[in-house]
């Protein structure tokens, strides 16, 4: 084994160690009981908690301890994120704090089903207009958070709740200003090994057209859900969602736009008016 080898494995167990997870009845900053972990991402995990002050359910978040200073770095603008955004399908800032050197962000919790639960798990299938609808509600969030300046760059399929008929959206660990660059440590060790590739989440432009584009995979997803393949096809043959998706034609402009395969759209407001004209 090289040493390089050697190096990476070392490093890689060191990680898994002072990453595992706050158990189950351990106690956070002397307040918050874990009942389990309900989130985990790169540079966070998250817990359902009780707050043993008020009895109440919320959700705490602890920056990664493996990804040092850029964790912290990133759950305290997370924070003042959050402190900044008012909406009923938002999580609620509650706190801020330092414990045993591990930092952690509080905030409301919020339970509810992925998209991927309703498809896979409840064999839910999703129409043109259903789509539109579901499309039309998170835009509403997220046309929101656009106008307080903010984007929030993660808009994934874990990070869209849904519950009795309404959408929350979470985790805004990676949201930035809108044409805020990327943060940067001062160590330039770290610095190298964080601009390793180009294509990671963390280092899209803050702008609003990188949230639509998640939109539309986030839509295409919801459509794929009612697809039946052609098995007389070849399996070999590689066909795109315009050749397997039966869609209108205007839905389908819609989500060549928020793919940049048409001209994008100048923000969120906009698609928000070309999507309406859809509705029934």
């Amino acid at each position: 084994m090289s040493n390089t080898h050697l190096r990476s494995r070392i490093s890689s167990f060191i990680a898994a160690w002072r990453d595992y997870p706050v158990e189950a009845n351990t106690q956070i900053g002397n307040r918050y009981l874990v009942h389990e972990m309900i989130g985990e991402g790169s540079y966070g995990m998250t817990y359902k908690c009780t707050d043993q002050n008020t009895g109440d359910l919320v959700a705490v978040k602890q920056a990664r301890p493996s990804k040092g200073d850029h964790a912290r770095l990133l759950l305290g603008r997370e924070a003042d994120i959050l402190k900044s955004l008012h909406h009923p399908q938002i999580p609620v800032f509650y706190d801020l704090f330092t414990s045993k050197s591990q930092m952690y962000l509080v905030m409301s919790y919020g339970s509810g089903d992925t998209l991927e639960d309703l498809i896979f798990e409840q064999a839910r299938t999703f129409n043109e207009q259903e789509c539109v609808r579901i499309t039309l509600q998170l835009l509403n969030i997220v046309t929101f958070i656009h106008e307080q300046g903010f984007v929030h760059l993660d808009l994934r399929i874990p990070n869209v709740l849904f519950k009795n008929d309404f959408i929350y959206l979470i985790d805004f660990g990676l949201a930035r200003t809108i044409g805020e660059p990327p943060p940067r440590l001062k160590s330039k060790r770290a610095w190298l090994r964080l601009h390793s590739t180009s294509s990671s989440s963390d280092y899209k432009i803050a702008e609003e057209q990188a949230d639509l584009q998640d939109i539309g995979h986030f839509m295409l997803f919801m459509l794929y859900s009612a697809y039946e393949p052609d098995y007389k096809q070849k399996q070999s043959l590689e066909r795109s969602w315009r050749e397997e998706l039966q869609l209108s034609k205007e839905l389908k402009e819609v989500i060549e736009h928020l793919l940049g395969l048409r001209r994008p759209y100048t923000g969120s407001f906009q698609f928000m008016m070309e999507l309406k004209k859809l509705e029934n």
